[in-house]
């Protein structure tokens, strides 16, 4: 396997520019007439207005505009007994940080509300600042020392976040006999919501700024017109050029990556076919034959966008065997979209606003529309390209 420092590659920045056409269709049928009124023009314009968009992906849905309601992130297990997962694939966005030598997930929820999710597993310290852009989201977990039951109390009487934990929501909550305790905990997220959705519900804010792609529908005009005089009848139909948007892809193509935690390795490939980084994971009683990150449905997390934030850790106040995940503060970030390696920095200076992202030439960084996996591993940890073959290979791995 030939693999080499990511850093090497994407010293340099590749510009490509995207720009769509629009086409102009004309169609016109004569005949003869001998009426001998001569009738007005007639003209109709219809215009499609662009779809509202969900604010955690960025992907336009006319259930978009429905009724308003918060973000639920759900704490997931990671460990070789908790594979495959229900739901993983139906998350806005899924953060993955380093617990006690392995790594577990945070998946938000808002576009869509798959039922069930699971299985659910405890909150940590890192859990608090982690939620805290999401506008005051549900959050389900289930188990956790006295001092970090206490840290979720206190954020919660902060408004900081909405306890929707097992004790405080267990109707919503189920334990499922195919599967082994602590690993089998499901959530049901429609009844989650009924049960702790706040009287005045609103939508979570953005945390990603997107890049924009055609997002104006065409506008068709047709005119008609009739003249005696000259014994002819003509019809037009136009179909005026959708509204485009020049895109500049920075970075360098990218066939995937290799990220090791500490502990725990994962792969990302881009896959052609679903326009996304399809994930894989070799552990204990996953080799590589049946690593393939996949749900309970047997499809392979492939996610639009990657983002590699490097943080650092420090000692939860509650448990001094449990890392912290910091993520208030600044460090480097990799940024894995569309094939490509963005390399540049992160910042957020305080838990209540997003983190934004900076490309090393100074500009924003643009994820592509879809769902996002942000890993957070230790700064220093290891990352490495994978070459065409290699990703090839991986890629064929059906699980």
């Amino acid at each position: 396997m030939s693999r080499k420092k990511l850093w090497l590659i994407i010293g340099g920045a590749v510009a490509v520019v995207v720009i769509g056409g629009g086409t102009v269709f004309a169609l016109t049928r004569s005949d003869s007439n001998n009426q001998a009124d001569t009738e007005p023009t007639t003209s109709t314009t219809t215009t499609t207005k662009p779809l509202p968009v969900w604010p955690l992906t960025g992907l336009p849905d006319a259930k978009a505009s429905g009724p308003a309601h918060p973000a639920i992130v759900v704490k997931m297990d990671n460990s070789p007994d908790a594979r495959p997962q229900t739901g993983i694939n139906e998350a806005d966005v899924v953060y993955e940080l380093l617990v006690e030598g392995i790594t577990r997930y945070a998946l938000v929820f808002h576009s869509n509300l798959v039922d069930p999710v699971g299985p659910v597993r405890s909150a940590r310290s890192s859990d608090i600042d982690l939620v805290a852009d999401l506008s005051t989201p549900l959050f389900s977990w289930s188990g956790a020392n006295g001092g970090v039951i206490g840290e979720v109390a206190a954020a919660a009487r902060k408004g900081i976040l909405i306890d929707a934990s097992y004790d405080a929501a267990a109707p919503a909550y189920y334990r499922s006999n195919d599967r082994q305790a602590p690993h089998n905990l499901y959530v049901h997220l429609p009844q989650l919501l009924e049960l702790k959705a706040p009287d005045n519900p609103a939508n979570p804010a953005p945390i990603f700024n997107f890049r924009k792609v055609a997002t104006t529908p065409p506008t068709t005009t047709t005119s008609s017109s009739t003249t005696t005089s000259k014994k002819s009848s003509s019809t037009t139909t136009t179909i005026a050029p959708a509204t485009t948007t020049t895109t500049s892809l920075p970075g360098a193509p990218t066939p995937g990556f290799t990220l090791d935690f500490g502990g725990v390795v994962v792969d990302y490939v881009w896959n052609p076919a679903t326009k996304g980084w399809s994930r894989l994971q070799v552990d204990q009683t996953h080799p590589r034959a049946k690593s393939p990150t996949l749900d309970t449905a047997g499809v392979q997390v492939s996610p639009a966008n990657v983002i590699v934030q490097f943080i650092e850790y420090g000692q939860s106040p509650s448990d001094s065997r449990s890392p912290m995940a910091l993520t208030v503060g600044s460090g480097k970030v990799l940024v894995f979209t569309d094939g490509r390696a963005i390399a540049g920095t992160w910042s957020r200076p305080t838990a209540d606003k997003p983190t934004t992202y900076t490309a090393n030439d100074g500009t924003p960084i643009l994820l592509t529309p879809g769902r996002t996996w942000v890993a957070l591993p230790r700064a220093g940890s290891t990352i490495a390209t994978l070459d065409q073959p290699t990703a090839d290979a991986f890629l064929a791995i059906k699980g």
